[in-house]
């Protein structure tokens, strides 16, 4: 069933409430700079719109959208997996509009950070007629469809509060779930996220009744330690160390490394390409079927750790 893109990012901006946010704050430095650094005329490829505020339709292709599909990450991996396979209309919806590669533990790989789409990539985005729509802290926050809101969601939680200033509200959710150990909770992130490799750091405890959740980078101690103090037993996020290739991520790392040794919390890492996932494929999807009758298609990473 073809649904009018206008009509799709009407209801997308009014959903994330796009109108009453201000400018993204990471993404307004991080979009220009690395489109800039290769030296690609990104403002004369997006929407006019998402120039000014870094969220909502990015790239607008034929008005009838026959096909959604979703993913956390504009990677190489996705936009290929998506190319191989769109008809002209088609519309993918991310989280973030470029790509971050943090890094890896599981072989101690450091990354650049954020880079920008290939460019034969996005001349094929434009040849074919394809549209393109992220939508970043506004998605972060969201009660309804949420980076962390679909994590609580996913662990049966109630959210009790909120922590992490971020954008128009807060990044950091606060819930409290049936009891757990460290273990028990370790393996069901593993099972969630479809990660082979969790993160695990801090404290073993055998129960587990009140949980931080941060969807992507969560290597923030002042946060940590915001959550510990409102009782929070367990800290899960997408990352826990940023390797970023430099003195900051070194520094960062080594801030987490000291935190870690005296928390009582368990601190939980599942890749930040991953957690951020979830919710294009559970509330995104829902939302999408409810309001158009029409199943996402989600696109996965091929390596979540990265």
């Amino acid at each position: 069933m073809a649904i009018r893109l206008d009509h799709v990012t009407a209801e997308l901006d009014a959903l994330f409430d796009l109108d009453a946010a201000g400018p993204d704050t990471a993404m307004s430095r991080h979009v220009p700079r690395v489109f800039d650094e290769v030296g690609f005329d990104w403002r004369g490829f997006v929407e006019p719109g998402f120039s000014q505020r870094f969220n909502g339709l990015m790239r607008r292709g034929l008005e009838s959208v026959g096909a959604v599909y979703g993913a956390c990450l504009p990677s190489a991996h996705v936009l290929d997996a998506w190319l191989a396979v769109a008809r002209a209309g088609d519309l993918l919806i991310t989280h973030h509009p470029i790509d971050v590669r943090n890094g890896s533990p599981v072989h101690d790989v450091w990354a650049e950070g954020f880079v920008p789409i290939a460019e034969e990539q996005l001349q094929a985005i434009a040849a074919r007629g394809l549209s393109m729509y992220s939508c970043h802290a506004p998605m972060d926050i969201s009660l309804e469809v949420g980076t962390a809101a679909a994590i609580v969601e996913a662990l049966d939680g109630s959210v009790v509060g909120r922590f992490w200033p971020y954008g128009d509200g807060h990044a950091g959710f606060l819930a409290d779930i049936a009891p757990t150990t460290s273990d028990r909770l370790v393996h069901h992130a593993s099972e969630l996220f479809g990660v082979s490799l969790v993160e695990v750091e801090g404290a073993a405890r055998e129960e587990i009744t009140r949980v931080a959740v941060v969807g992507g980078i969560g290597d923030h101690v002042d946060q940590m330690a915001v959550a510990e103090r409102l009782g929070a037993h367990a800290y899960l996020t997408g990352e826990l160390h940023v390797r970023i290739e430099g003195d900051y991520g070194r520094r960062k790392f080594a801030e987490v490394e000291r935190f870690a040794a005296t928390t009582g919390m368990t601190l939980i890492g599942v890749s930040h390409a991953a957690s951020e996932h979830l919710v294009i494929e559970t509330q995104l999807a829902r939302w999408f079927a409810g309001t158009f009758g029409v199943t996402l298609r989600p696109i996965r990473e091929a390596e979540w750790w990265r």
